[in-house]
């Protein structure tokens, strides 16, 4: 009887040997989910981490709990997720500059970024647009081109490194537009700066911008995004333009530490599209300056890999100087 017994408990262990992946995810979550925050409170991140995060706990089933852990443009948050256990209960709200753009321009600080955190789902993309004083004579980017030929033209940007000095950068050497970088901390004395006609133009979020647009202060040349944005659709692509390379404007999505199951990181996922797939957190985004777009986690890491390629791309073929 013992031996039967003792046969038919290994029978069933073997019969569901392999099914222990999808076990793994029937029971998650069963507990509070921490979103690590790599920027302080009050920001566009952790103002879009809050919002996802609040939508999240119905789609998901569980709590969800903003942890703000700023430092090191994302490599504290990022650190302290990759030692969390594999279980997708720690999950870190990373973008193309904290996941993609910083790593490579500070690899020797940041290169780990790359490694040890796996692709959950896209969140958002953003979108940058190329301005000028409602002043200027430049009324489109091949008179902007055309214009700093005659005299380098000033753009300023929210710093050395960012998403709109690389893809200024990418400009000038694929328009051949000699242009200077000004870089400032932060966007709000760029903005300052170009409506006062201190500099000759600005290349900033669509949030920084949306207030001197609307006013008429400020001229959208072009639109860095894979489409027009909705709020601003005379403003054309730099795809529209022939740059088609300038479409990278940036991106939020979500990480979990190495060796999460695929179903839980799946499951994640899934319940991160219910979220965007509402006409409210549609609206709430693009108020925050960025346009809903959630993704497998394949996609996701298919998207950071192409950021990393955009920006090794850069600094082999410009000289950009990312020396602060």
């Amino acid at each position: 009887m013992n031996r039967r017994c003792f046969l038919l408990a290994a029978a069933c262990v073997a019969a569901t040997a392999g099914l222990t992946g999808p076990v793994l995810g029937q029971g998650y979550p069963a507990r509070p989910v921490t979103l690590v925050v790599p920027f302080a409170p009050g920001g566009g991140t952790d103002l879009l981490a809050r919002l996802v995060s609040n939508k999240l706990e119905t789609a998901l089933g569980a709590p969800v709990v903003v942890d703000n852990r700023p430092g090191a443009s994302g490599a504290v948050a990022g650190a302290y997720v990759k030692t969390q256990p594999a279980d997708g209960y720690t999950l870190l709200f990373g973008t193309s500059s904290t996941n993609a753009i910083s790593p490579v321009l500070h690899e020797d600080k940041m290169g780990d970024m790359l490694t040890g955190l796996d692709p959950v789902s896209m969140v958002a993309n953003s979108a940058l647009i190329l301005v000028v004083p409602a002043s200027s004579p430049i009324t489109d980017l091949k008179g902007y081109v055309d214009a700093s030929k005659a005299r380098p033209l000033t753009y300023g940007t929210f710093g050395v490194g960012s998403t709109p000095h690389l893809l200024g950068t990418l400009l000038a050497s694929r328009s051949g537009a000699e242009t200077i970088h000004v870089p400032y901390k932060g966007s709000a004395p760029a903005v300052a700066d170009v409506t006062g006609g201190h500099i000759d133009s600005a290349f900033l979020t669509v949030t920084a911008l949306t207030a001197s647009l609307d006013d008429g202060a400020m001229r959208g040349l072009a639109v860095a995004a894979p489409e027009r944005l909705s709020q601003f659709p005379d403003i054309p692509t730099f795809a529209e333009e022939g740059y088609e390379d300038l479409d990278d404007a940036g991106w939020f999505g979500i990480f979990a530490p190495s060796g999460v199951p695929a179903e839980i990181r799946t499951q994640v996922s899934r319940a991160i599209q219910t979220v965007l797939d509402q006409p409210e957190a549609q609206e709430e985004f693009a108020k925050l300056g960025v346009t809903a777009q959630g993704s497998s986690p394949e996609e996701l890491e298919k998207k950071r890999d192409a950021s990393v390629a955009l920006v090794r791309h850069i600094l082999a073929t410009t000289d950009i100087d990312i020396s602060e």
